[in-house]
This record gives structure tokens, C-alpha cells and sequence, in this order.
């Protein structure tokens, strides 16, 4: 097994850009005006140190590219950043060092260190100007992230129906478009709901966009595609929001079994390819950084940790219209389809997942938006089929309560710091998952022909 290589890259930052320097030189682009505008208020020099660290960190996980084991499995990374900031002394108190180290290597299963240097631009001088105070329309009562992904359409539009309303909704991205897009989806949610309901909703929307500049970005092959450190950008936008409204809860609406997020091998356990971006104990951590950071109380929330992605959808067709309006949400990985009117590959893992949500939810979907007919046609025989096959085989195992597959998720659950207490209703979860997918898809055993299924063996 390879050794990983120290990595070392300095970040200092401007108003508006980012810069990383070290093996590659790689500027990124902060397009933060927006963002603060609709918070109406300038962050504090503090805040605005946590959102040049998360955008940094962003940078650096995508330029710097694993590097393949000899057995085909990707090695972690080991990483040194050291960041100029503006209140150095509050980052270099040891606690919020190692609280910071310690997030970073939970989402991305890399070895990672920080130093913090004082800022070479002039204290004071934010870059940005200072708002006039006017008036707000309405006072939040919660911060959401909001993404226009399926989770989170369905995720928002569930909360207002269950009377829940005046979200300041916060959208992190790096597509000039995401700010129209979502303000389009958002205005046909209320549409909708104005005409079931006979009154409006009460939203905020703001949006930050970063991109890279230079250095690795129109070189896409280039760059590192598990890139697990988004989470702990967009987490550090809504905490910056929350504090400026002076609230303390910040939703994330996503389904329980994406955010314990099971790997689907022994071997990915603690693997960089498994997302933790909503997992419960990263949140947990987050919240005790941004509580920190912004001298307040702020605390991060699943409403829907106890639902699959089926039962959430399933709370829209009490009203109609929105099982409609969810399908202009957005899942699929492969965001630069080429084809017109296809929005969706239809095969990736989060397509199949989608299928299977509203297939198990009652929702007859529009299927010219899929490149690729999951539920009607066979994959070719590639990595998405093994994806789809070993998806399938697994919820049969969890059907027939392999001891195998429930050792894997303890195992995961121990990994990841989730409490032993909460292993009961997380392992119901899972089979209620696994049912939604065997009805959608149906079970495979023949796809693996070593497969002992007596003996409880998995991959």
C-alpha cells in the first residue's frame, strides 16, 4: 500500500476570490454579494474567516487527486493547509483547531492539519460594503439548506404542508444558473400551494455560487470527483445566515438512510467514497463550530431521519400539483447532459434512487426526462448495473436479516459515532428501505454466483 504524500497549500483571500498555493497554484471565485445581501447585514470578520476556510478547503479537495492503491481502491490523502485569516487569535485556540481537523477528516476520510496566520490584507477592510437598514419582509423563524434536489424539494415542501413556514432557505452551488433555477421552482412551490391553501408561504432565498478560476479548472479530469468536503461549505453558508437572522435551528431536509448513508461493501467502511455530508455526527460537529464561531447557539437538524425518501415524497399527494412540481427537481450526478430536454441519465446511483422514490411513493413520472429508462430496460452490462445489482442483492439480505449485512451497519454506526441506542430504529429504517427497493426492482441473488445465501455471506 502507497504512502500518502504530505500536501501543503496556503490560502489567503480577498473579498471576492480565494487563493490556493502550494503544488498547484488554483484561484477561486466567491460570489458572495448576493449572499449577503439578502442577509442584510455584513458578517462579522469571524464569519466571513469560516466562509474563505470552507471555500478554501472546497478548492484544495477538488485540485488535490487521489491516487489509485495497486488493488484499485483510492488511498487517502495527507493534507497541510495553512490559512491566512483575520481573527487569528480565536483559530488558533487548540480546541477550534481540533474540531476543525476533526470535521474535515470525517467527511473525507483524509489526514488533514491547519495552521492560521494573520491576514495580509488590512484589518477593517472587508471588501464588502455595509448595508442600509431597511426593513425585512418578514423575520425567519429557521434556516434550510436548500438545494433543488429531489430531498430537498420534497423535504420543504412536506414542512409547509405540515404548517411549518418562514424559512430564510440557503443555496450553495457553483452554476451561474442555480440562483434563477431555484427562485423559479421556489415561486411555482408557492403557486401551488396559494391556490390549495388560499395564502401564500413565507420564503427567503440566498444564494452563494464559488468556481474555480485557472489552475485546474476547465481540467475536469484533472480534478478529485469525490470532493466530500462540499458539506462543510454549505454548512458554514446556513450557520453565517442563521447567525444573521439571530436563529438557531438549521434544517437539512434529507432522508434518514441518505444521511447514515450505509455503505454497500465492508470495504467502503471509512472510505472516502461514502458521503457523510448529512450524517447526524457531522452535524453534530458542525454545529459546535458554528455555535463557536458565532458566539450563539446554533444546531443542526434532520426532520426526516426517521423517513426513507419514499415516505417523505409520499406526504405531497395530499396536495395537488406538487407530485408534479417534485419532478422538476434535480438528482442525477451527471449534471452536464448534453441532450435537449434530458435533464437525467436515469441510471446513476441517485437516478435509480429517485425511480425508486416515486415508484414506491404512488407518483407517475414524466419519463422524457430520462436518458435511460431504468424500470423498462436492461443496463448494459458497466459499473451502474453493478451498482443496481449489488443495491438489489443487498436489500434482500436485509429483507432476510442477514447477520452479515446487520453486522456492517453496526460496524458503521460505531465508525461513524452514532449512538448504540439509536441502532434499533436505524436498522428498521433500513428494512423499510430495503422493501421500497425489492418492490421497485425485486431482489438478485443470481448476480453474484458465489453468493451462499444460507450462510449469510455478502460481499
Amino acid at each position: 500500500m502507497l504512502s500518502p504524500v504530505l500536501e501543503q497549500y496556503q490560502i489567503s483571500g480577498t473579498a471576492d476570490h480565494v487563493y490556493v498555493e502550494g503544488a498547484v497554484k488554483q484561484s477561486a471565485k466567491l460570489n458572495a454579494d448576493g449572499f449577503f445581501e439578502r442577509l442584510l447585514v455584513l458578517p462579522s470578520q469571524r464569519c466571513l474567516d469560516l466562509l474563505r476556510i470552507a471555500v478554501g478547503v472546497h478548492a484544495v479537495d477538488r485540485i488535490s487527486k487521489r491516487r489509485k492503491q495497486g488493488d484499485g481502491e483510492i488511498g487517502a490523502r495527507q493534507l497541510h493547509l495553512a490559512f491566512e485569516v483575520r481573527d487569528v487569535g480565536f483559530w488558533r485556540q487548540p480546541c477550534v483547531n481540533e474540531l476543525l481537523v476533526e470535521i474535515l477528516s470525517f467527511l473525507t476520510a483524509d489526514d488533514w492539519s491547519v495552521d492560521f496566520n494573520e491576514s495580509r490584507q488590512a484589518l477593517g477592510s472587508g471588501g464588502h460594503q455595509d448595508f442600509l437598514p431597511l426593513p425585512r419582509p418578514f423575520q425567519p423563524k429557521q434556516v434550510a439548506l436548500y438545494s433543488g434536489g429531489l430531498d430537498s424539494a420534497a423535504g420543504l415542501a412536506s414542512r409547509l404542508l405540515a404548517d411549518a413556514d418562514e424559512f430564510i432557505l440557503v443555496t450553495v452551488g457553483h452554476q451561474s444558473g442555480l440562483h434563477a433555477r431555484v427562485e423559479k421552482q421556489l415561486n411555482a412551490l408557492n403557486g401551488i400551494l396559494e391556490a390549495s391553501r388560499r395564502t401564500g408561504i413565507k420564503l427567503l432565498h440566498s444564494t452563494l455560487t464559488t468556481s474555480l478560476e485557472g489552475g485546474k479548472a476547465k481540467r475536469m479530469r484533472q480534478q478529485e470527483r469525490t470532493q466530500r468536503s462540499r458539506a462543510f461549505l454549505f454548512c458554514a453558508a446556513a450557520a453565517i445566515a442563521a447567525k444573521a437572522y439571530e436563529l438557531e435551528r438549521i434544517e437539512m431536509f434529507e432522508n434518514g438512510v441518505g444521511a447514515i448513508n450505509l455503505p454497500l461493501m465492508t470495504g467502503m467502511l471509512g472510505s472516502a467514497l461514502s458521503t457523510r455530508g448529512a450524517h447526524p455526527t457531522f452535524l453534530d460537529l458542525m454545529s459546535q463550530l458554528s455555535t463557536q464561531v458565532t458566539e450563539g447557539s446554533i444546531r443542526f437538524e434532520l426532520p426526516f431521519r426517521s423517513k426513507t425518501k419514499a415516505e417523505i415524497l409520499r406526504d405531497l399527494n395530499v396536495c395537488p400539483g406538487l407530485p408534479a412540481w417534485a419532478q422538476e427537481s434535480r438528482s442525477c450526478v451527471h449534471t452536464a447532459l448534453r441532450e435537449s430536454g434530458k435533464t437525467h441519465c436515469g441510471r446513476c446511483p441517485a437516478c435509480i434512487e429517485r425511480r425508486q422514490a416515486f415508484a414506491c411513493a404512488g407518483i407517475e413520472e414524466d419519463l422524457n426526462i430520462y436518458l435511460t429508462n431504468v424500470l423498462g430496460e436492461e443496463l448494459p452490462d458497466d459499473a451502474e448495473a453493478d451498482y443496481l445489482r449489488l443495491y438489489r442483492h443487498d436489500a434482500a439480505r436485509w429483507l432476510d436479516r442477514a447477520e452479515s449485512v446487520q453486522r456492517r451497519m453496526t460496524n458503521h454506526l460505531r465508525l461513524t459515532d452514532v449512538p448504540t441506542d439509536q441502532d434499533s430504529a436505524i436498522h428498521e429504517l433500513q428494512r423499510r428501505h430495503s422493501t421500497e427497493i425489492v418492490k421497485t426492482f425485486g431482489s438478485v441473488f443470481s448476480a453474484l454466483p458465489s453468493e451462499n445465501v444460507s450462510a449469510g455471506n455478502t460481499p
